[in-house]
């Protein structure tokens, strides 16, 4: 009779509030901060890819937001996505300084002298 017992007893009711993920590298389990990337970001807002950049710093801070709130996965994700944004900031803003002076300083090695 215990087992039939045991069989029509309600399962656990679920708690809903933010817990800590089970799944996660051994770094994360540890406690480690996950980073959130402020400086690179900060470091491409000195690229001319303006629109990207200014997303990436404020990903990077929504990052730093998450982890003071206890969200780890989050902060987590937030950084992965600031580190990437300011990459493609870096690069891209690189790239645009390196064709503006290859345009601007070409361009007077090519004109015939007067």
């Amino acid at each position: 009779m215990s087992d039939d017992a045991e069989k029509n007893e309600a399962p656990p009711e679920q708690d809903l509030s933010r817990q800590a993920s089970a799944t996660g590298s051994a770094a994360g389990e540890a406690g480690e901060k996950p980073r959130d990337y402020i400086f690179i970001a900060a470091l491409s807002c000195f690229c001319p890819i303006w629109p990207i950049n200014i997303v990436a710093f404020v990903y990077s801070v929504m990052s730093r937001n998450s982890f003071q709130q206890g969200d780890i996965d989050g902060a987590r994700r937030l950084g992965r996505v600031a580190k990437l944004l300011s990459i493609v900031a870096l690069v891209g803003g690189v790239l645009i300084i390196v064709a503006s002076c290859a345009i601007n300083f070409g361009e007077n090695s090519i004109k015939p002298p007067a």
